[in-house]
């Protein structure tokens, strides 16, 4: 499989997954996804693991290790 067509599939994938995220509202995993897990820019969220306030969720951007991007992370209100 040629770059390119890698490349159109997984643009492809990614506007699928969001459409689907954004139709069926914020998912908030259980855990901590693992290192190198997300791709740049990837937001998903995370249940408290007592680094926020009550009611509060952890928000995970991805980052790009080899590009220096940190993750991010910040607590916001549990999305709906």
């Amino acid at each position: 499989m040629t770059k390119e067509r890698m490349v159109c599939f997984g643009t492809i994938g990614m506007l699928l997954s969001c459409a689907a995220g954004l139709a069926l509202g914020a998912t908030v995993l259980p855990k901590m996804p693992d290192d190198q897990t997300l791709t740049a820019g990837q937001v998903v969220y995370v249940e408290n693991d007592g680094r926020c306030d009550a009611g509060m969720v952890v928000k995970i951007t991805g980052g790009n290790k080899s590009k220096g991007i940190r993750r991010q992370t910040e607590c916001v209100p549990r999305p709906k």
